[in-house]
């Protein structure tokens, strides 16, 4: 009887989401789906190929939801925070996706390929728009890691408060920001990313 690939990434995110990326394996699935780890090994050659599959699952929604034109600046920023979401979504969605191999982890490359797209058509050099639509990809990526391994509000409160934090300008600010979500930190972030971008068009006369 043939495996289905499909079902088996399903039963893989299932397992990412009560265990955790570390204790997932092809073995660990194998022995969940009730097959001998050889069946798995022939469609998942890795756990590095299996990760693959997962990122393509976790990625696909939303390339799905991505327009497929409009202003370079809102679209690169809508997307972003949707790719942002969805790893976000996973437990340990952002480690996944990590080093995916594009040609197994499709959406993810395509949601590059669309970026690379609606850059070049703002005016970006094609090489260029290859490399911001990397820079985004890469950064959304790392925030995300950052975001899903920062401690919960009530815990950063108590390290900012303790004697034992020995930086008193991100004290007060942090203190300032009190409130602040994840979202709102990677808004502003990709702004700030976005903004850079901008600059980089406007002196071409984009």
């Amino acid at each position: 009887m043939s495996l289905d690939v499909d079902g088996a990434v399903r039963v893989a995110l299932r397992l990412l989401e009560a265990e955790g990326l570390d204790k997932l394996t092809v073995r660990r699935l194998a022995t969940e789906l009730g097959v001998k780890a050889p069946a798995l090994y022939w469609h998942f050659r890795s756990k590095r190929a299996l990760l693959d599959h997962l990122t393509d699952a976790i990625v696909a929604p939303v390339v799905a939801g991505l327009p497929s034109s409009g202003p370079w600046l809102e679209w690169l920023e809508r997307a972003g925070f949707a790719l942002h979401t969805a790893l976000l979504a996973h437990r340990d969605g952002a480690r996944v996706a990590l080093g995916a191999d594009l040609t197994v982890a499709r959406a993810l490359g395509e949601f590059a390929e669309r970026a690379v797209g609606v850059l070049h058509e703002a005016g970006f050099p094609i090489g260029e728009a290859t490399r911001a639509a990397g820079v985004l990809v890469h950064f959304v990526l790392g925030r995300a890691v950052e975001d899903q391994t920062r401690p919960a509000p009530s815990e950063e409160a108590a390290v900012i408060e303790s004697d034992a934090f020995p930086f008193p300008l991100m004290a007060r600010g942090l203190r300032e920001r009190a409130g602040s979500t994840t979202d709102d930190d990677f808004r502003y972030a990709l702004g700030v990313l976005l903004a850079g971008l901008e600059v980089a068009n406007r002196g071409r006369g984009g």
